[in-house]
């Protein structure tokens, strides 16, 4: 099976209602399937020297910015790579002369796989707001960038990974199968019986409109590239992964060539309300979060779901 490449302990994003979560529940969530110098011709760092293996960003001849997760094996969120993800972003952003950026992986099978199981089971009371507030500012910083955004999916993004992706500005992703299957992308959190928090749940209403949005929220649909192009989750299609590399940095390109000015309020005119209502909301959705994830039967679940990963 496909996920038999997400055995990292990842979750899809958490879940908001206190409903009876067993053990089978759990066990079902992975298986649904100094760049301030002169600018050079290429020019390479890490999004901080603490967190180099975490975030890799390149700068090309022609200004685009490619910004690598490295969390292997799966790229699954913990607070220090939220923190990081951020952290390359805002870098990104202080250089002027970039107005373009592409968010890729250097796992070709995954973008990202979800949550880090183990910020949530057992969690330090004083840590676990903090992943979730860290969790909602990658969201924010990619969402509301002034930068063109392009995602290049090249596998899987289930759950957080589809989050990164919808948070761009434009979708590219690979039609090619995966071990015989194809990729698969979608927000699944109704299959074990929970839905996804509501800023999430909205931005997947605002991606593919309401009626095919409620449908996938309901279902936990996990979408092929074909399916996914069809409802307007990704844009674009190619055949590898080299193709969605260079396809996503021509693309790129091509957006930055609207002035910048132009192309910011254009985006900002869609996105500052939603934006700005999270802001808003991002105490009472961090409390909501926190309770769920501290409920007793919750943490039973996540440890015996570890256990067994354990075993594998």
């Amino acid at each position: 099976m496909i996920q038999r490449l997400l055995r990292s302990p990842s979750l899809a994003v958490p879940k908001w209602q206190h409903s009876h979560f067993g053990k089978k529940a759990v066990s079902i969530l992975n298986d649904p399937i100094s760049h301030h110098g002169r600018l050079t011709s290429k020019l390479s760092f890490s999004s901080t020297a603490a967190r180099q293996d975490l975030v890799n960003t390149e700068i090309d001849d022609a200004n685009i910015a490619t910004l690598t997760l490295n969390r292997p094996p799966v790229n699954s969120l913990s607070l220090e790579m939220c923190t990081a993800i951020s952290n390359a972003i805002k870098e990104v952003e202080s250089n002027k002369r970039v107005q373009g950026l592409v968010l890729t992986s250097s796992n070709p099978s995954t973008l990202c796989a979800g949550l880090d199981l183990t910020e949530l089971h057992n969690p330090d009371p004083e840590r676990l707001p903090m992943f979730w507030k860290s969790f909602q500012q990658v969201f924010l910083d990619l969402y509301g960038s002034r930068l063109a955004t392009i995602g290049a999916i090249g596998g899987n993004a289930p759950a957080a990974g589809c989050m990164l992706a919808m948070a761009c500005d434009y979708r590219i992703m690979v039609a090619s199968p995966l071990e015989g299957r194809p990729p698969l992308i979608g927000l699944n959190e109704a299959r074990f019986g929970i839905a996804a928090p509501p800023w999430l749940g909205q931005l997947m209403l605002r991606t593919i409109g309401f009626r095919q949005g409620e449908m996938a929220l309901s279902l936990g649909t996990l979408f092929t590239p074909e399916q996914a192009l069809d409802v307007g989750l990704v844009d674009q299609l190619v055949s590898d992964e080299e193709d969605v590399i260079e396809m996503s940095k021509k693309t790129a390109l091509s957006w930055t060539q609207i002035p910048p000015h132009a192309r910011v309020a254009s985006k900002m005119l869609a996105r500052k309300e939603f934006v700005d209502h999270l802001v808003k909301t991002r105490d009472e959705d961090v409390d909501q979060f926190c309770a769920f994830v501290l409920n007793e039967k919750i943490q039973a679940s996540l440890g015996a779901y570890l256990e067994s990963l354990k075993r594998k």
